[in-house]
């Protein structure tokens, strides 16, 4: 794991000013979609504003187990990945492409020429950043492109959520997809939960990020709060609850295609 840049790289948002995130995000015309609570899970759907995270929860994830439970501080990202994922704004499970209506006695073909929203991901993962970039490299850099995928995700505002929790599943560090975002985000942010303080360390990574930062009261980051973020981080890949063994994994695949265990798996 990389440590985090200096803290001149950095700014400061305090947690009272996350509404003001929102507030700027709605002004570009950004629809905000990130985590809330649903039928005992954490789930992504339309957030109006903080009051919208599931602050002060965290979930228990192993092997057939998922569950909510509450935290004993008021974190609004204290949780691992949940059973949602982007794609399904991104590259939706249904989309009508035309209608028809009835003319007379024939039917009148109408193109679906609305355009698609503006999202804007609160709360995206390091291993959930990797996962979308997969997902380009097939909807974008094909012989065949995806025009549909391409309109939302050249759209898309990325606020990125450093963990500072692992799940009992979780192994990005094997896989060197976490627990930071290193790229594919406009803004990330580390969220510090201290007795007296709450506030996010934020990285801007393109300059849509740096252009909304500026609409956000911040301070810029001081050594101390950098260290907290750099701290959190360390903390969180210790947690691992899963390890991954990735010296020749290809090879490893190809020679057990037909092994007896992915007919137990599915």
């Amino acid at each position: 794991m990389s440590s985090i840049p200096s803290a001149k790289d950095h700014a400061v948002i305090d947690s009272r000013h996350l509404d003001d995130l929102f507030a700027a995000l709605t002004r570009k015309g950004y629809r905000i979609v990130g985590p809330t609570i649903r039928e005992g899970a954490i789930v992504y759907d339309d957030l109006a504003s903080s009051a919208d995270l599931p602050e002060g929860w965290t979930d228990e994830q192993d092997g057939g187990v998922y569950r909510l439970k509450k935290r004993a501080d008021r974190a609004l990202f204290g949780y691992a990945v949940g059973p949602h994922s982007w794609k399904k704004f991104l590259s939706p499970p249904e989309q009508r492409l035309w209608r028809a209506e009835l003319d007379g006695k024939d039917f009148k073909i109408i193109a679906e020429n609305g355009e698609p929203p503006k999202f804007a991901f609160i709360g995206v993962r390091s291993c959930e950043l990797h996962a979308i970039a997969i997902q380009d490299k097939i909807f974008l850099q094909g012989t065949h492109t995806e025009p549909a995928y391409r309109v939302r995700r050249e759209n898309a505002f990325i606020v990125a959520v450093n963990c500072h929790q692992a799940g009992g599943t979780c192994f990005c560090v094997s896989m060197n997809t976490g627990p930071r975002a290193e790229s594919g985000f406009d803004l990330a942010l580390t969220e510090i939960v201290e007795r007296d303080r709450h506030y996010f360390v934020v990285e801007a990574g393109s300059a849509p990020g740096r252009e909304i930062l500026k609409d956000v009261p911040h301070t810029p980051a001081r050594t101390a709060e950098t260290a907290a973020a750099e701290q959190t981080l360390s903390r969180t890949a210790a947690q691992m609850g899963r390890t991954l063994d990735t010296t020749d994994i290809k090879e490893l695949l190809y020679q057990n295609y037909d092994h007896a265990r992915w007919d137990d798996v599915a």
